[in-house]
């Protein structure tokens, strides 16, 4: 119980640190965000495809050490709680790397649009749909520890 308090702070606090960030151009993800490079697409558009990617970033890097301390953590177990424990691992894991796809799949997306096209707008709003359940089934995944 207390493991999973300290997990569900550890993540709260993390999601909001990164939803408290504002963006400053930086070339965190080396994606370049200077303006003359940008040309034509909606600044508020390429404001939140890079706070999601720093989010993104950061969450997957939590994750992975999470997933990392229960793997070393599960030999310290009774045989009976390892079995739940490994499914739960491999069931976060599972998470972690659809999230890695998707991210990779929308960083991808991102870096060829060249001009903000209205019609674009459908399929970005599913790509951050699809991206936002799988964070959502990861998070819950954590949680079970």
């Amino acid at each position: 119980m207390k493991t999973k308090l300290s997990l569900l702070i550890v993540m709260v606090t993390l999601l909001y640190c990164c939803q408290q960030k504002e963006w400053t151009g930086s070339n965190d993800n080396g994606v370049d965000t200077d303006s003359s490079e940008i040309s034509g697409i909606s600044d508020r558009m390429v404001r939140k495809w890079f706070l999601m990617n720093r989010e993104s970033d950061s969450i997957m890097s939590s994750a992975q050490q999470t997933i990392l301390q229960k793997r070393m953590e599960v030999e310290s177990h009774p045989p009976d709680e390892r079995e739940y424990i490994n499914s739960c691992i491999g069931e976060a894991q599972q998470h972690l790397d659809q999230l890695k796809k998707k991210v990779k799949y929308i960083r991808g997306f991102a870096i060829h649009i060249e001009k903000y096209d209205p019609a674009l707008q459908h399929k970005i709003d599913s790509l951050k749909e699809d991206y936002l359940q799988e964070k959502y089934k990861l998070e819950d995944a954590l949680k079970d520890f």
